[in-house]
């Protein structure tokens, strides 16, 4: 008796339906993998511009510190110098010279924060390290008591002005030397605090 051995049918089309499967996941698999790293590489990218700005708006901040911590030791220089007029005018009884007061009886300096504005507006400080901007918020909050500080003045010292005149003023110089000397130590402690500041934060 011969036998006969039938073959196993379909073998090829399941061997075709397997290697289409494979190579549908493996297409599947990389289309995943390209949308995984398009994602990671456009954070990359956007983190990357994030620090770019967060890194030029601190060189911006700290471009105005300087240049504020040059207008306030100027400023600090002319204060120490008209007291020194004064207690020497007190001290041999003689009236101040108001040519003396070239740049007026106070000459407070004219600070910025048009750069700390903008990169809080622009959201970049955001992007800083939370220790950096609490340092120059507090640096800030005590420039802006200064200027302050200078509209209390002046609201002061001009209706004196107008109403006794210069020479009215030079005639109160105790009260000029106190008004002078609140400038003076507010102007020490700034000087101070954008020292430090320069020396602590570096734009990296």
């Amino acid at each position: 008796m011969t036998t006969h051995h039938t073959p196993a049918t379909s073998e090829p089309g399941v061997l075709s339906v397997r290697l289409g499967i494979g190579s549908a996941i493996f297409q599947g698999l990389l289309v995943v993998l390209g949308v995984v790293l398009g994602f990671v590489i456009t954070e990359w990218q956007a983190d990357q511009s994030r620090r770019a700005e967060a890194r030029h708006a601190l060189t911006g901040v700290l471009e105005e510190i300087a240049v504020n911590r040059d207008a306030i030791s100027a400023a600090l220089a002319y204060h120490a110098e008209k007291i020194a007029i004064l207690e020497t005018a007190s001290l041999t009884q003689a009236r101040p010279d108001m040519r003396a007061f070239d740049r007026g009886f106070v000459a407070p300096a004219q600070v910025s924060a048009a750069a700390w504005s903008t990169a809080g507006e622009t959201g970049a400080l955001a992007n800083l390290p939370f220790d950096q901007v609490l340092v120059l918020s507090r640096l800030y909050s005590q420039q802006a008591a200064y200027t302050q500080q200078q509209s209390a003045v002046s609201a002061v010292i001009y209706p004196a002005l107008f109403e006794r005149g210069p020479q009215g003023i030079l005639d109160n110089a105790t009260g000029l030397r106190s008004i002078i000397s609140t400038f003076i130590y507010r102007e020490q402690q700034l000087e101070a605090a954008y020292r430090q500041t320069l020396t602590d934060i570096r734009v990296e």
